[in-house]
């Protein structure tokens, strides 16, 4: 059994369940990933009014690091226009600016100072729930982010973390047990499919001067279905 496999056995839920009158705070280590993996749930919070916050850490400039654009401030707009889709302002949205591929080794005052801001912004929208990027995914900042998010909450009250499969989708190793639930998007599917084309420079449809990264289609396919899921944290 592959992950995606065990994923699509998960319990079936809603947004509503899942939130259960919580705010919502999603951490992206890129712009896209906030969209392919819970763009849905995005669109349901806002419209729910429980939406509290979209947290990117990179600017994602490493998708095409030998290009002469500046692929950082694309991907932020990209970032924006998603949102716009989904229904979420400026002002639910939060670019750090952290190293992209570098989260892993995030260190000194900078790791502090991540650390302190996460902290502070879910204090100050508790009780919620937070949701990073799978510590399964095999991207390096997938799984930095998850681990940063974790060092950022431990012990604040009323503060719960799921985590979100992207390249997880992809992996053929056999996974341990698998925690977590599926909740139904199929309402919010055409704006978050909306929301996906945004996202133009990581689709191949964007005139840059290199080739770069392109979101796999079979990862298209897992991703714009009627559920999205969110993993229990291995305790």
């Amino acid at each position: 059994m592959t992950y995606a496999q065990a994923m699509q056995q998960l319990p079936l839920s809603t947004p509503e369940s899942l939130l259960a009158q919580r705010s919502l705070i999603v951490i992206a280590p890129h712009p896209d990933d906030e969209t392919l993996g819970c763009g849905g749930l995005l669109a349901w919070a806002a419209r729910s009014d429980l939406l509290r916050h979209v947290v990117f850490l990179t600017n994602g400039e490493g998708s095409h690091p030998d290009s002469t654009h500046d692929i950082a401030t694309i991907r932020r707009g990209e970032a924006m226009l998603a949102a716009a889709h989904l229904g979420l302002g400026p002002a639910h949205l939060s670019f750090m600016g952290l190293p992209d591929t570098g989260l892993l080794t995030l260190g000194g005052e900078q790791r502090l100072w991540a650390t302190h801001w996460l902290r502070c912004l879910a204090a100050e929208r508790s009780p919620c729930l937070i949701v990073v990027t799978a510590d399964t995914d095999p991207h390096c900042d997938h799984r930095a982010a998850c681990a940063l998010v974790q060092e950022s909450v431990r012990g604040l009250p009323g503060v719960e973390v799921m985590t979100y499969p992207i390249w997880s989708w992809l992996l053929l190793d056999e996974p341990g047990a698998v925690h977590g639930l599926r909740i139904d998007i199929t309402a919010q599917r055409s704006i978050k499919a909306s929301a996906i084309e945004a996202y133009a420079s990581q689709q191949g449809r964007r005139s840059l001067d290199v080739d770069g990264f392109k979101i796999p289609e079979e990862l298209l396919r897992h991703v714009q279905s009627d559920t999205e899921v969110f993993l229990r944290l291995a305790v």
